[in-house]
């Protein structure tokens, strides 16, 4: 496996764990605050651990980039973690959940991707910075305006 990168967010919102990890593993789901066209097909329910989808959403110069996808962790109320698999390298996307006094959660983000190489490579840390930081922060807010609006 070559090079890593990581991009970690957190936000508090005012719903329980229970609350949060029920809506975060219906991925049918996903799309109300995904900031960019996205959906998925090949699941009819919450997923569990070892379920299976393809979610299609957006990347530059890929309006319907395809993804399959696996439910790697599936801790109810904890922790789950979505892993896809591209060209032979893993994408990780995990959330943690934490409770918070008053009934909220913490949920704290890591998108661990494989850094490209060559140029690609060393222009990386702009994109992760210029981009994919500032649009996983956006689905964030969207994701507890979401959850906090009644989901």
């Amino acid at each position: 496996m070559g090079k890593r990168a990581k991009a970690q967010l957190s936000i508090d919102v005012n719903r329980t764990p229970d609350e949060v990890f029920a809506y975060l593993s219906d991925v049918r789901r996903h799309a109300e605050w995904s900031p960019k066209p996205y959906r998925v097909e090949g699941i009819d329910a919450p997923v569990q651990m070892g379920s299976t989808f393809t979610s299609y959403g957006w990347v530059p110069k890929d309006a319907d980039h395809r993804n399959d996808v696996e439910v790697t962790v599936f801790e109810p109320s904890r922790r789950l973690q979505f892993t896809s698999r591209e060209k032979g390298e893993s994408f990780l996307n995990t959330y943690e959940l934490s409770a918070q006094g008053g009934g909220g959660t913490r949920i704290d983000r890591v998108i661990d991707m494989p850094t490209p190489g060559g140029a690609a490579g060393m222009l990386f840390p702009l994109i992760l910075g210029g981009f994919i930081k500032p649009a996983t922060d956006k689905g964030m807010k969207m994701l507890k305006a979401k959850l906090e609006g009644g989901a």
